[in-house]
């Protein structure tokens, strides 16, 4: 049985190298459903549906396992990694802590330029939860969230985050493909844009913890 494409991949692009090709189409068949968790991965097939020879596929399923996306077993056939609460809430108490920092910090760095970018950002998720485009509301969520925390300028912490982002992106697949959600979403952060637009340091500090834990609340009623 084929394996549909994701909504929202990434293009293919010939400047690319085969193995991140491969990688970049996993992750989002993993992310999205298309390859279940525990589901055992058949590296002939996965082959043969990405165009690729056996040795750029196994250096894009070494990648995955060492994000925490493929569960590698010696002398046995890799896994898509399981998702579970515990693993979830692990994973949300770290971004927690990580995006209020850089929220905060992005706020009391944000110059005019950093303002109008984010707002452009955000600005294009409008106009795709309007149009219902809705396959692209979880690149829209990440591009939102990673466009003001750019503006911080704290590279290290950001790459720590990127790393948590990447491990909760199923998760956040999971309860943003409810339709109140997108709404939802949108309206949060449009309210953390004008507190960071402003200055407002403490409001920014308090509407992001709210909107980070709020996810791992509505992930308790569905995991």
């Amino acid at each position: 049985m084929s394996v549909p494409g994701a909504p929202g991949e990434p293009p293919h692009s010939p400047t690319w190298r085969k193995q991140d090709w491969a990688y970049a189409q996993l992750r989002e068949w993993v992310v999205e459903g298309h390859l279940r968790e525990g589901q055992k991965l058949d590296e002939a097939r996965l082959a043969d549906e990405l165009g690729v020879s056996r040795i750029p596929l196994r250096h894009a399923l070494s990648r995955l396992a060492s994000e925490g996306l493929v569960v590698d077993r010696p002398h046995r056939s890799l896994l898509v990694a399981p998702m579970s609460l515990a693993d979830a809430e692990d994973v949300y108490a770290g971004r927690t802590v990580l995006e209020v920092l850089l929220a905060t910090t992005a706020t009391e760095r944000a110059e005019p330029g950093d303002v109008q970018r984010v707002r452009a950002v955000l600005d294009v998720q409008a106009e795709h939860t309007s149009g219902g485009h809705h396959e692209h509301s979880r690149h829209d969520d990440r591009n939102f969230h990673f466009a003001m925390y750019e503006t911080a300028r704290m590279a290290a912490t950001f790459a720590a985050l990127q790393r948590l982002r990447l491990l909760s992106e199923r998760y956040i697949h999971l309860y943003l493909k409810q339709p109140s959600r997108l709404q939802e979403s949108l309206s949060q952060h449009r309210a953390i844009f004008e507190a960071f637009a402003a200055g407002d340091r403490d409001r920014v500090a308090e509407l992001t913890e709210r909107h980070v834990t709020e996810g791992i609340q509505v992930l308790r009623g569905l995991l």
